[in-house]
Formats: C-alpha cells, sequence, structure tokens
C-alpha cells in the first residue's frame, strides 16, 4: 500500500469527503468515491485494502489534521486548565471545519472493526490531557482526560447537529477545567 502523501491517495480521500457529506458512512461506496474523484476502480485498491481501510485512512487524516492544530494551539502553555481549553477548543474548531469526517467517525462507533481502529486515536487524545490533569491536582488523571474527550466528542457532535459553535457548550466545558474562570 501507498503512503496517504501519494497525490491519488489524496485525491481519493478528497472525493470521500465529498461523498460523506453527502450520503453519510452508510453512502459510501468505493464506486461513489472513484466516480467523485474520476479515477478507476483498480486505482483505489492500489491505495487501499478496502472500504474500511479507506474509513480508517478518512479517520487518520482528521486526526493528523486535529494534532496540527492541537499542537499549535497549546505550543507554549504548560500543563493545566489553559492548555486543556486551548486543545479542546481547537479539536472543536476542526470538527466543525471537517464536518463529514467527524460524522464518518460517529456512525463509524456502531461498526465494531472499524470502532477498534478508531478507539487508538481517541485514546491518544486522552492521554494527552492526562498531565494537566495532574498538574491540576486531580486525584484520578486519567478519569478525567477520558471525560474530557467524551466532553468533548459530545460538544463535536452537537456543534456538528447545529452547524456552528455552541458558546454555551463550550463555556460549560471551560468552566469543567477551571471553574474559577
Amino acid at each position: 500500500m501507498l503512503s496517504l502523501t501519494h497525490p491519488t491517495a489524496e485525491v481519493l480521500l478528497d472525493a470521500g469527503i465529498a461523498v460523506a457529506e453527502e450520503h453519510g458512512l452508510t453512502g459510501l461506496s468505493v464506486n461513489r468515491v472513484v466516480a467523485e474523484a474520476g479515477l478507476a476502480k483498480g486505482t483505489f485498491y492500489v491505495h487501499f485494502a478496502d472500504r474500511d481501510a479507506f474509513v480508517d485512512a478518512l479517520h487518520a487524516r482528521f486526526h493528523a489534521e486535529v494534532d496540527v492544530a492541537v499542537g499549535a494551539a497549546v505550543d507554549g502553555v504548560p500543563a493545566g486548565p489553559e492548555r486543556l481549553v486551548r486543545g479542546a477548543e481547537a479539536y472543536l474548531d476542526v470538527c466543525l471545519r471537517d464536518r463529514a469526517v467527524k460524522a464518518l467517525a460517529l456512525e463509524a462507533r456502531t461498526d465494531p472493526d472499524l470502532s477498534a481502529l478508531m478507539a487508538t486515536r481517541h485514546e491518544r487524545f486522552a492521554a494527552v490531557a492526562v498531565p494537566s490533569f495532574k498538574a491540576m491536582g486531580w486525584p484520578d488523571a486519567t478519569a478525567a482526560a477520558q471525560l474530557l474527550a467524551a466532553m468533548t466528542a459530545e460538544i463535536a457532535v452537537r456543534e456538528l447537529d447545529a452547524g456552528k459553535r455552541l458558546p454555551a457548550a463550550r463555556r460549560a466545558l471551560r468552566h469543567y477545567l477551571d471553574p474559577g474562570r
């Protein structure tokens, strides 16, 4: 399998986003993706083993974008509530900007094969928050980080449904992380 940085793989992934925006995960077929990309079906299989590998690649690309956005948002910010708030806000902004991929990730929760692949990325998101919760003196920093990941994902779902930022939900998350704020 070729690297996802290969231009044709990127064209296929972009086409997958377009298909997902219109048809959701259930309508994301190899045939629709290659038709959208204007490529032969065989080209798809040069880059992806199957549809599940393709959906996983969409999710991986989404998380790579999240990693870049969160990294930029928290760069130089010490462990603690401000770092968590900035990271969560960056994640939420990427979700709003990349609506189709987040929607795919949500729909994939019901598919055991895909959810197992995606769970690792979600756990990594939670693990990155643990040092901040420790710095804040939380007695069970790991559990707090997992709750943060779940709350942030829930806000993302609500914002996707609304099609915009939900300031009250974001304020509530900030208050959870930094009650004195």
